[in-house]
């Protein structure tokens, strides 16, 4: 899996140094034309373009399908003299916001970036995948952290002032459908060439503001934690609790390691995002996924091993207990229904 490091920035010198590492690792059909890095080869097609909007403020837009996985990082620097937000319209993306070089674990378990949003100032490692295949398309902004002093007032207490007085911020949110509108707008837009800058930098404004509103909406969940980061650990964890079954759960303390958060504020900020206790809500996805491994033919033996039960009184008791009928009567019940479509059949 190639990997390319680069860093984001408002200024020409940074996107010159992203086309020279994309050519460094694509090597010919790699041009670079005025804003536009124009990628024709088989490892990627599509074209990455810039535009500097004003001096502290850059939009660059992705529109490229590789054939193979990629891992974007960027190199960390020292203070936080920007700020970036990835508006990804597609799911050939996996976004990440981790820090320092640690995360190696958290990495392997990934933020699928359905229509999502990835923010984080310039000290902050953060990485994206694209996945082969599918047609990665992005809008990126980048601006600096004195750029919004004129527009967003000092407001005490709201997290969304972070973006303009130079502070360490990361986060993952997901996309409104306003988000969505503007940025396929802006892929979708076409107007004289100097008009072009005006609309962007009014979409630009646009998507910050909504970002900002969404932000401030979240704020009384995120209140509960100690950043948003802590948040989005939450979700990735959340995500691999429940998404394989052929073992026993894992326990809360190696989760807990994990999230990078003690025991006990694990187990609060656990229920507090998801209503329900650490392991009421693995049984719970335990028993809807064994349901549905039933409806569609498996046996109670079979399903009683599959979902790393005990034994199959064990799992008999805890599923009547939650949908009022026993394994084997959904699996009889399976059975007689697809003998009747056999039969009109």
């Amino acid at each position: 899996m190639k990997e390319i490091i680069t860093d984001w920035g408002v200024d020409h010198a940074h996107f010159n140094a992203l086309y020279e590492t994309i050519k460094d690792a694509f090597g010919r059909g790699v041009e670079l034309i005025q804003d536009q890095i124009h990628m024709d080869n088989d490892f990627a097609k599509g074209n990455v373009d810039f535009f500097p909007l004003e001096n502290k403020i850059a939009l660059v837009r992705v529109n490229v399908s590789f054939a193979e996985s990629i891992n974007f990082s960027r190199v960390l620097e020292v203070g936080p003299d920007y700020y970036a937000c990835l508006f990804s319209l597609k799911e050939g993306v996996d976004l990440h916001v981790f820090d320092g070089l640690d995360d190696q674990e958290m990495n392997k378990m990934g933020m699928s970036a359905t229509q999502s949003v990835l923010y984080f100032s310039s000290d902050v490692q953060t990485l994206f995948r694209v996945i082969p295949g599918e047609q990665t398309k992005m809008v990126i902004l980048v601006f600096s952290s004195d750029a919004l002093v004129d527009v967003l007032p000092r407001i005490k207490n709201i997290e969304r002032s972070r973006f303009r007085i130079g502070q360490s911020l990361k986060g993952y949110t997901t996309m409104s459908s306003a988000m969505v509108d503007k940025v396929t707008g802006i892929f979708e837009h076409s107007s004289a060439e100097h008009i072009q800058p005006l609309y962007l930098l009014g979409a630009v404004y646009e998507l910050l503001a909504i970002l900002f509103l969404q932000l401030e909406e979240e704020r009384e969940l995120l209140e509960q934690s100690t950043g948003v980061a802590e948040v989005a650990r939450m979700v990735q964890i959340r995500n691999l609790l429940i998404a394989d079954f052929s073992n026993e759960c894992p326990s809360l303390n190696e989760m807990a390691k994990k999230a990078q958060l003690s025991a006990t504020k694990f187990k609060i900020l656990f229920k507090t995002l998801f209503k329900q206790s650490y392991y009421q809500y693995y049984q719970r996805h335990r028993l809807l996924a064994a349901r549905h491994a039933l409806i569609l033919g498996k046996s109670v033996s079979d399903t009683t091993y599959a979902f790393s039960f005990n034994s199959v009184g064990n799992f008999t008791v805890a599923f009547k207990k939650m949908f009022n009928m026993s394994p084997k009567e959904l699996e009889n019940q399976s059975k007689d229904f697809l003998i009747r479509v056999l039969i009109n059949e």
